[in-house]
C-alpha cells in the first residue's frame, strides 16, 4: 500500500513493528527483506510520489520535483554541488544507473584501517548475488552508446589505456537520455520499480510526502517518530503524525539520517556523527570537436563509458587516482550549470551538438564535517563543511592535464572546464597553465553525486556511529543503511555498495 501525503485528512497515530526512513537503495532494499520476512514493515519518504508518466522529460519540473533542495545544495562555501534524490526511490531515480562494487582495495582498507574484518569480499559475496539479480545487472549494452561515451572508448583503445562500458541496472533501455529527470519508460529499474513495489505487495505500508522531524525513546525499548505530512511542491507542513515501533531503519541518506539523529538528542556518546564526509568531487570538462563531428549527448545512455588507467586504488588508501567518465547532458542542465556568461554562453549552447562532456571523478579522503540548523517549520537547514586538501588540488590537476590532452588526441579543438575563470586551451601545448589555475570557491564549480560518511562504521562509539551490522552503538533496535555508514568513499558509483551493505545488515538482523 502506498499513500501520498494529500491522501492523509487528519493526524495519524500508527503503530507497526519496523519503520524504515528514507526510499532510496538503502532503505528500499530493507523494507523489501523486512516485508518478505513477514516483519509489519511502514516506510516515511520525505520526497513526492512519481511514476514514469509523471517524468515529462522537462528539467525545470524534475529537479525541483525529485532532487533535494532542487538541485541546489551546496557546500557552504558554494565550490561544490551536492547532488540527492528526494523522491519515491531516492536518488536511485535520478542517477545514471551504473553499478559498479566495492573495489576489493576498499575493503583491504577498512580491515587494515579501522579494523573492520568482517567486511569482507566473501561475506559480500552473497548480497551482490541477490541484488545483481534483483536489479537486472548487466553490460550495458553497444546500441545504446553514444557518440560522446565512445569516443572515450575508442581514444583509450589507441592509446593503450584501461577503459570499459560500465554494467547496469537497465531493462529494455531505448537511450532517451533522460537518466537524470526520471525514466519515462520504466527502463532504470531504481528501488521505486524493484524493492518497493516488492515490499508494499507483501504488506509494506509505504507514505510519501512525510518528513520526519525526530525520534523518541520510549520505556520498555521501543520508539516514537514524530513527523509531519507535507504539501506537495511548497513543501508546506499540512499534518502531523506519529508512529510507535520497536525497530528503526534510518535510510535518509548522509546528510539527513545524522540531522535526524542530532535533533533527536541520540547523538550523545557518539562524536563521530556528522564527521568523515567524502563527496568524491567531479570537475566537468567539455571539448569541442569538428561541427561535423555530432556527438549527440544528449541521447544514449548518459554515463556508460570510463577510463579508468589512472586509477590508484591501494589497501593503504582505499580509493586514489583518478578517472574519466562521459556524461552526457541535457541542454537545461549543462546550460544552468556551466560558469560562462554572456556571448561566451551563447557560443558554448551553439556548440551543444559537436561538444563531447566529460566529469574527472577524483576520489577524496573523508576529511568533511556539517551540521544544522532547523526553521520555525521544522525543516532542517544542513551545513556541508568541507575544503579539499591539497594532496587532492594536486591530483586534480594532474587529472586535468591528463584528461585535456587526452581529448586532444581524440580530436578536440578546444577544452573547457566548468570555471568562469579558467582559459580555454587550444593545444596540448598549454597545459602548463592549469598549474597555475586556483581552486577555490568562486573560481571553480565542483559537483558531488556520492556523499558518503557522516555515521560511519567503526568498531566501537569512539570511532564510528554504527558497528560492522550497521547498528546504532549507543541504541538497541535503530539501524543505518544509506551512504553514511562508508568509512570512506566506497566506490566510483555508490548506488550498489549501499544497497550490498544494507542487505547484509538486513540478512543478518532477521537471521542472527
Amino acid at each position: 500500500m502506498i499513500i501520498q501525503g494529500h491522501e492523509i485528512h487528519s493526524h495519524l497515530k500508527l503503530k507497526t513493528h519496523s519503520v524504515v526512513i528514507g526510499s532510496g537503495a538503502g532503505g528500499g532494499v530493507a523494507a523489501y527483506h523486512l516485508a518478505a520476512a513477514g516483519v509489519d514493515t511502514l516506510v516515511l519518504e520525505e520526497g513526492g510520489y512519481f511514476q514514469a508518466r509523471d517524468f515529462n522529460q522537462r528539467e525545470e519540473d524534475m529537479m525541483p520535483a525529485l532532487y533535494r533542495s532542487g538541485g541546489q545544495q551546496t557546500t557552504t562555501d558554494g565550490m561544490i554541488y551536492v547532488w540527492q534524490g528526494s523522491c519515491f526511490g531516492g536518488s536511485t531515480v535520478i542517477n545514471t544507473a551504473d553499478a559498479t562494487p566495492i573495489e576489493a582495495e576498499v575493503l583491504h582498507h577498512w580491515q587494515q584501517k579501522f579494523g573492520l574484518t568482517e567486511l569482507t569480499e566473501e561475506s559480500l559475496t552473497a548480497s551482490y548475488e541477490r541484488v545483481y539479480k534483483d536489479l537486472n545487472v548487466h553490460r550495458l549494452e553497444d546500441r545504446i552508446l553514444n557518440r560522446n561515451n565512445n569516443v572515450l572508448l575508442e581514444t583509450a583503445d589507441r592509446l593503450g589505456y584501461k577503459a570499459g562500458v560500465f554494467n547496469s541496472n537497465r531493462k529494455g533501455c531505448i537511450g532517451s537520455g533522460y537518466c537524470f529527470s526520471g525514466c519515462s519508460y520504466d527502463a532504470k529499474q531504481g528501488t521505486n520499480l524493484t524493492y518497493l513495489p516488492r515490499a508494499s505487495a507483501l504488506g509494506a505500508s509505504i507514505y510519501t510526502d512525510v518528513r520526519v522531524d525526530r525520534i523518541e525513546p520510549l520505556f520498555g525499548g521501543t520508539y516514537r517518530i514524530h513527523a509531519s505530512v507535507l504539501e506537495r511542491g511548497t513543501r508546506a507542513l499540512r499534518l502531523p503524525i506519529t508512529i510507535d515501533a520497536e525497530r528503526i531503519i534510518l535510510a535518509a541518506g548522509t546528510v539527513h539520517t545524522p540531522a535526524i539523529l542530532k535533533r533527536s538528542g541520540l547523538d550523545k556518546g557518539l562524536p563521530q556523527l556528522g564527521r568523515n564526509i567524502s563527496l568524491q568531487p567531479q570537475l566537468g570538462i567539455s571539448a569541442q570537436f569538428d561541427a561535423s563531428d555530432k556527438m549527440i549527448s544528449w541521447r544514449g545512455a548518459p554515463q556508460s563509458v570510463y577510463m579508468s588507467e589512472f586509477d590508484d586504488n591501494r589497501a593503504d588508501h582505499g580509493l586514489g587516482g583518478f578517472r574519466m567518465e562521459g556524461v552526457g547532458g541535457l541542454p537545461g542542465v549543462l546550460g544552468a550549470f556551466s560558469s560562462a556568461i554572456g556571448q561566451e554562453h551563447k557560443r558554448m549552447m551553439q556548440a551543444y551538438p559537436h561538444t563531447h562532456y566529460s566529469a574527472l571523478l577524483v576520489p577524496d579522503q573523508p576529511t568533511g564535517t556539517m551540521d544544522w540548523e532547523w526553521g520555525a517549520d521544522g525543516k532542517v537547514k544542513p551545513k556541508i563543511h568541507y575544503r579539499p586538501t591539497a594532496e587532492w588540488v594536486q591530483r586534480l590537476k594532474t587529472g586535468m592535464k591528463t584528461a585535456t590532452e587526452f581529448l586532444f588526441e581524440a580530436g578536440a579543438r578546444q577544452v573547457n572546464y566548468n570555471s568562469a575563470v579558467y582559459p580555454s586551451l587550444t593545444s596540448p601545448d598549454q597545459l602548463s597553465r592549469i598549474d597555475e589555475l586556483p581552486v577555490e570557491p568562486g573560481m571553480v564549480q565542483l559537483t558531488s553525486a556520492h556523499v558518503q560518511g557522516s555515521c560511519r562504521i567503526g568498531l566501537d562509539a569512539s570511532t564510528g556511529v554504527v558497528n560492522q551490522d550497521l547498528k546504532l552503538h549507543n541504541l538497541d533496535n535503530i539501524y543505518v543503511v544509506d551512504g553514511s555508514v562508508m568509512p570512506t568513499t566506497s566506490s566510483t558509483h555508490t548506488m550498489i555498495p549501499i544497497m550490498v551493505m544494507s542487505d547484509r545488515a538486513m540478512h543478518k538482523m532477521l537471521n542472527p
